[in-house]
C-alpha cells in the first residue's frame, strides 16, 4: 500500500467509527475514530507525493482544526446536536483533503 492508500483506509476506518458514535451519541468512543483520522499526520503517510492543491489544502486544515474543536464541545457536553456538528463539518474536511489531490 502505498501513503496515500493507508491514509485513505486511516480516515475510512475513523468515519466507520464516527458514525455510529454520533448516530449512539457515545463521543468517547469517537476518540477511537479520531485515533485513526490523526494516524497519518504523525507516521508521514499525508507528505504528498505529487503537486498538491494550495486552496484545497488550506481549506482542509481549517475545517478539520473547526470541526475538532466542535468535537471537544461534544465531548464535554455530550449532546447529539454537537455530534452530528461534528460529523458533518468532518466530512467537509474529508472532501476537501480528497479534492487538494486533483
Amino acid at each position: 500500500m502505498n501513503k496515500q492508500e493507508l491514509t485513505m483506509l486511516c480516515v475510512a476506518l475513523a468515519g466507520l467509527i464516527f458514525i455510529p458514535s454520533v448516530f449512539f451519541n457515545k463521543p468517547l468512543f469517537a476518540l477511537i475514530g479520531a485515533f485513526f483520522d490523526w494516524l497519518p499526520l504523525p507516521t508521514g503517510w499525508m507528505k504528498a507525493e505529487k503537486e498538491i492543491n494550495r486552496t484545497f489544502l488550506k481549506l482542509h486544515v481549517v475545517v478539520t482544526l473547526i470541526a475538532y474543536v466542535i468535537f471537544i464541545a461534544w465531548l464535554i457536553k455530550g449532546t447529539a446536536a454537537i455530534g452530528f456538528t461534528f460529523l458533518e463539518i468532518w466530512w467537509l474536511a474529508v472532501i476537501f483533503g480528497v479534492l487538494m489531490n486533483y
